[in-house]
């Protein structure tokens, strides 16, 4: 409708002067129309907006101010040596909580499920590959490797750094904190086995991790006097040992424990640690 503000009257839609007391109608005027000898008051434009949207139906807009932010999908599928059918689940698994109000859009989940992936693939791993390990070989060594260390190094390795979506301020005075990059690299994980199924997450692991595993093995070869303690009992046809937990002391964020070693009833060895695991291993090898 257009009203003419000075005659109080109307042009309606058949083209007719009218009295503005007639009922208002409504004019639908091509753009092409020219309006002419008509002192306009008011005309309102409706348009139809189209969002703009980025892959995935996502809007693709990107903090300034995030730590290089997701700019290059294609870039990250390469280091990554494998490129996604899905490509929002790599986004997901790039995208720190810090970085989005969307729960559904952020990696915790992706880490959560990643966890779990990798402590499988590592499992089936080690004891197809180590068949003379004994069990507590292939723990101590299979903690190593999935440790968050290990997996900060790996992120490293492949620099996965570059690729995160975090938020403002995050990491700009002391660094990406380092629990993030491990982080990071488990949502990365599932984000493969959901996209890839399980040989796909398995060669990325394995290609990732592998430095760390022959280093964790001989290390839990070593280290591990539980095992070796065991290992020599059996050999010799003994009884397995027995595990005490003597007592604790110190302040309740600085506790030792103290765990003594029994062999068919006989103490053979007392050991101090910062836990009950590390107190038993200092146990065993003093016996």
């Amino acid at each position: 409708m257009i009203m003419n503000s000075g005659s109080q009257r109307v042009i309606g839609a058949d083209g007719e002067n009218r009295p503005a007391d007639d009922e208002p109608i409504e004019v639908v005027v091509d753009a092409n129309d020219v309006v002419e000898d008509v002192s306009v008051e008011r005309i309102e434009l409706f348009t139809l907006h189209k969002p703009a949207s980025g892959r995935n139906g996502h809007n693709g807009s990107i903090d300034s101010d995030t730590h290089n932010g997701i700019q290059d999908l294609d870039a990250c599928e390469e280091v990554l040596g494998y490129h996604f059918a899905d490509r929002e689940l790599l986004q997901k698994a790039l995208t720190h909580s810090s970085s989005t109000s969307d729960k559904r859009m952020d990696n915790e989940r992706l880490e959560f499920f990643g966890d779990a992936v990798l402590d499988l693939v590592v499992r089936e791993y080690l004891y197809h590959n180590y068949p003379n390990r004994q069990e507590g070989d292939l723990t101590e060594a299979k903690s190593a490797i999935v440790c968050r260390d290990a997996l900060v190094r790996a992120a490293k390795r492949i620099g996965l750094k570059r690729f995160l979506h975090l938020g403002r301020g995050i990491g700009k005075r002391r660094g990406v904190p380092e629990s993030l990059l491990a982080d990071a690299f488990e949502a990365v994980v599932a984000a493969v086995y959901l996209d890839g199924g399980y040989q796909q997450v398995r060669d990325f692991i394995l290609l990732a991790l592998g430095e760390e595993i022959p280093n964790a093995i001989d290390q839990a070869s070593s280290t591990n006097f539980k095992s070796n303690l065991q290992k020599l009992l059996q050999q010799r046809k003994r009884p397995l040992p027995v595990y005490r937990v003597l007592g604790a002391t110190g302040p309740e964020h600085s506790r030792v424990f103290q765990v003594a070693v029994l062999i068919e009833g006989e103490e053979m060895g007392r050991g101090a640690g910062s836990s009950t695991k590390a107190a038993e291993q200092e146990a065993a090898r003093l016996a």
